[in-house]
């Protein structure tokens, strides 16, 4: 029986082999339906080693396109058309030498011009001009527009395009084309130097005939928490009566700096914020160490250049009724990225989950909008905005 049941088996694998040989050798694969096979099998029957549509393509393209190929270009092309169908402008591949850029950023220091830029709607935005910069020295200043980079428009490109155009050799030269509201277009031309960030400025200022602690905060990179936390320790030693945190035109870095940032407001444990994402489980991000200041009089200072973790810790400040908002509407971007290796040394930048705030809050594209509006007047030579910060923690003593 047993020996039946193999032959007629025997049988018909070899009829189902003499077949498809037949059809293969007869008829075109999409006309008979073999790619339509389930892929190990496609790749058995067909022999393209069940590649996707891009390889396919690519195939194609190397053995019949009538003039030699840029593989390298043909391979950036795809993955950035890949990308871009997201519809998120916030996923980017970086080539090796973006990255390494993105590295140096997230430790402090780069060769450029001394700008802070974020994308808002698309546009390139000056959220800063660090002081002393070749940007700031230009006239260069806050709210101002990228439009072009060496005569080349911006349109389209990511952040990190923009910011590769603009950065470069110490000593070089770059033309930047600048939109400002109300002077039209104005063109610089700026020697790039290098600029090691100032992450972290406090001072105390005299307020209403109060000591008022102020920290600013340029950007969470590695080390920022810890460069906060010993600006508060020096500050409190000064008999303060409160103190604001100037969070103005920081456009965030690493989520790890903002939850150190946090801790040193609130009690520990506290939640700080909550993120989710497809292939990310629910996490609570939580107060560590011990809180520097819990009680103290507090305002944080924001505005439209106020992203990502800037908003992690004004968020979770607000929500626990630990600091006043004053500023204006934060950028509205709660979002959690990641950074993935790729094999020719690149990496894939993308967004891997989404953040609430500790009241469930989700401020993606809306921001957040501060209890005491108040905005600086580039024309003055004063800081209306931080006046009226300083006002409102004098007022809640």
């Amino acid at each position: 029986m047993m020996k039946r049941a193999l032959s007629i088996s025997a049988t018909l694998a070899i009829v189902l082999l003499v077949f498809l040989a037949g059809v293969v050798v007869g008829g075109h694969p999409v006309d008979t339906g073999l790619t339509q096979l389930p892929g190990s099998l496609r790749s058995v029957v067909l022999g393209d080693g069940g590649q996707d549509l891009s390889g396919q393509a690519l195939d194609v393209l190397r053995e019949r396109y009538f003039q030699e190929l840029d593989e390298d270009r043909l391979e950036r092309g795809s993955v950035d058309a890949l990308i871009a169908s997201l519809g998120d402008p916030f996923t980017a591949y970086l080539d090796p030498e973006e990255l390494a850029r993105l590295r140096d950023r997230t430790n402090g220091q780069y060769r450029g011009v001394g700008l802070q830029v974020a994308q808002r709607d698309e546009q390139i935005v000056v959220t800063r001009a660090f002081p002393e910069g070749p940007a700031e020295k230009a006239g260069i200043r806050g709210g101002d527009r990228i439009v072009s980079v060496d005569g080349v428009g911006v349109a389209g490109k990511s952040l990190e395009q923009v910011v590769a155009l603009i950065r470069g050799p110490e000593g070089s030269k770059v033309k930047l084309g600048v939109a400002r509201s109300g002077a039209g277009r104005l063109e610089f031309e700026l020697e790039r130097a290098t600029i090691k960030l100032p992450v972290v400025e406090s001072r105390v200022v005299a307020a209403g005939g109060e000591r008022i602690g102020y920290v600013r905060l340029s950007q969470f990179t590695r080390g920022s928490s810890a460069a906060v936390r010993d600006a508060v320790k020096k500050l409190r030693q000064q008999d303060l009566a409160g103190l604001v945190l100037d969070l103005r035109g920081d456009p965030g870095g690493l989520v790890s700096e903002a939850v150190g940032v946090a801790s040193a407001f609130l009690p520990t444990d506290t939640i700080i914020a909550v993120t989710e994402g497809r292939k990310a489980p629910r996490t609570e991000l939580r107060a560590h160490g011990d809180p520097l200041l819990t009680s103290l009089p507090m305002v944080v200072l924001v505005d439209g250049g106020s992203a990502s973790a800037s908003e992690i810790v004004a968020g979770a400040l607000r929500d626990h009724d630990r600091a006043t908002l004053v500023g204006v509407k934060t950028f509205g971007k709660a979002l959690v990225q990641s950074t993935v290796p790729l094999r020719d040394g690149g990496a894939l930048k993308l967004t891997t989950a989404q953040y609430v705030t500790p009241e469930g809050r989700n401020i993606n594209k809306k921001g957040l909008r501060p209890s005491v509006r108040a905005q600086d007047d580039l024309d003055t030579p004063r800081d209306e905005a931080l006046r009226e910060a300083l006002s409102t923690v004098v007022g809640a003593r």
